[in-house]
């Protein structure tokens, strides 16, 4: 691999670190991994990290084998990457047991985010649902909207412009745990019709790093 600085041992822990183990390449591939094919959604995914430095990332996984991408411009994990992926989902599972986020870096947009990449459309009960979250004890941007449609999941920042299904007030701490799956829909403000409860809390059981069994498929 020219360019990257190896360890110099033949072993398959160090090989296989020498593409995993450099910063932001694990959240590259958990974005691929969650459907992000674009460039722009691919950073999307990944507040703070420089366009230059994913650029560099998405050639040198190219190189590698990890990724490949097509004329249109898309990225998508090759069998290798799959596989890294599935290595990158048993790392979120032990952060998950063992490391707790510190309250400054959490983010209620990229926990929302986060969520709605884990959403199939075709699992959605209507063809556009919107539901706004109002995040409590933080300045703006405070409101946040989920946007679901079978055209694609979005985050907004601003009003999408469409009547809203529900909406929910919680603040960063519990968001997150709700998110994870660690805190139950009941503890937050929720005010939605019935359906749109089910589907809330279906949401709240998406994080694919929760224990085995208790989780749902992110890829059916």
């Amino acid at each position: 691999m020219t360019g990257m600085r190896g360890y110099g041992q033949y072993c398959p822990i160090a090989l296989a670190a020498e593409i995993f183990a450099e910063r932001w390449t694990p959240i590259i591939i958990r974005n691929l991994y969650l459907g992000c094919g674009r460039f722009t959604e691919i950073l999307d995914g990944a507040p703070g990290l420089p366009r230059s430095v994913l650029a560099q990332r998405l050639r040198t996984l190219e190189r590698a084998g990890v990724l490949e991408h097509d004329e249109a411009g898309r990225y998508a994990l090759s069998a290798s990457g799959r596989e890294l992926a599935e290595v990158c989902l048993e790392l979120g599972a032990w952060g998950a047991r063992w490391r707790s986020a510190r309250p400054e870096d959490q983010d209620p947009y990229l926990a929302l985010w986060m969520l709605s990449r884990m959403i199939r459309p075709e699992t959605l009960p209507r063809n556009r649902i919107v539901v706004l979250f109002v995040i409590t004890g933080r300045p703006p941007p405070s409101r946040f909207w989920l946007v679901l449609s079978g055209t694609g999941n979005e985050v907004c920042a601003q009003s999408p412009g469409f009547d809203e299904d529900g909406e929910v007030t919680a603040d960063t701490a519990s968001l997150v745990r709700w998110y994870a799956g660690e805190l139950r829909l009941g503890a937050l403000d929720v005010r939605a019709p019935r359906w749109l409860m089910r589907e809330l809390t279906a949401w709240g059981r998406l994080n694919p790093y929760l224990p085995r069994g208790t989780g749902v498929s992110l890829r059916g």
